[in-house]
């Protein structure tokens, strides 16, 4: 198991000011990550570069950058919106969506993560299909570019509204419903599973097993998703390593932890970078100490 991050570790700023992917890669780089999770929600920014009619150039510009430190990219975040809010989907997103799906592509990035909708006052079986007609076009596509998909455990925080996939045995139905394994699995939000079903931990992956090929750490205080540093919350994370272990996960350890330093100015962003790497450093020696 390696330690990563989401760019997005260094891409919020205090207001509306975002970071882009050049900023990010290097700055998480020089820390010591030497994996990384490209967080393509830039893409939902306006000013991205992503929505440009060169965006294969920015693309390769992160390649090269990628090779200048010696990083490599594992997974991505796709852009992502409320898919089934309204009665038609976004043009624009779904554009950046499969825009997105090729630039993992051209990076060699094998999962990229993004959300299952929920259709709102519909039976779970109906957010079941929506949900198998809505991806499979996307999932034919990352499967002739050699990319898979993960979707990822939800939550709310909204009294009586519960979204679909927040509870674990719904995410597996509906992965298990592609029947695809190779091009369609679990990304396992930590966070996101503190708010939903909290305590529960070691059965969520137990449910999801061999399905899991990606993971979101972050905490919260069980209120919000705060995506705060391991240890700042109320995630019992020495039983989550366990867990990890107990099913044999040997992907990587990805943070998702935007929240955490988003008040530090650029220049001062190391500082985070480098406590995440000294918690990452606890994270994996219970893994380790597990899986032994």
């Amino acid at each position: 198991m390696e330690l990563s991050t989401s760019t997005n570790l260094v891409s919020f700023q205090p207001g509306k000011q975002r970071n882009n992917l050049l900023f990010c890669i290097p700055e998480c780089a020089r820390g010591g990550y030497r994996v990384l999770d490209l967080n393509f929600c830039e893409a939902m920014n306006p000013t991205s570069r992503l929505r440009e009619d060169r965006w294969e150039d920015y693309i390769r510009q992160i390649a090269q950058l990628g090779q200048q430190w010696g990083v490599s990219f594992h997974q991505c975040h796709l852009p992502y919106y409320d898919i089934f809010r309204q009665d038609t989907l976004d043009p624009t997103m779904e554009i950046l969506i499969d825009r997105c799906l090729q630039a993992c592509a051209m990076l060699g990035i094998r999962w990229a993560v993004t959300h299952p909708g929920t259709v709102y006052g519909a039976d779970k079986s109906v957010c079941l299909e929506r949900n198998l007609s809505y991806y499979r076009p996307h999932l034919e596509t990352a499967a002739a570019l050699g990319v898979g998909i993960c979707l990822e455990n939800d939550f709310s925080c909204r009294p009586g509204e519960t979204l679909y996939c927040s509870h674990i045995p719904d995410l597996v139905e509906l992965t298990d419903s592609f029947g695809d394994p190779e091009h369609l699995a679990i990304c396992y939000d930590f966070g996101h599973a503190n708010l939903a079903n909290p305590g529960h931990t070691r059965e969520d992956l137990l449910d999801i097993g061999q399905r899991l090929k990606a993971v979101h750490v972050n905490d919260n205080q069980g209120t919000a998703d705060e995506h705060l540093m391991p240890f700042h919350g109320t995630v019992d994370w020495k039983a989550a390593m366990a867990a990890l272990a107990e099913i044999g996960y040997t992907g990587d350890l990805t943070y998702e932890i935007q929240e955490f330093g988003r008040y530090l100015p650029n220049d001062q962003k190391q500082l985070v970078v480098e406590y995440s790497q000294k918690i990452g450093a606890v994270l994996l020696d219970y893994y380790n100490k597990a899986f032994s």
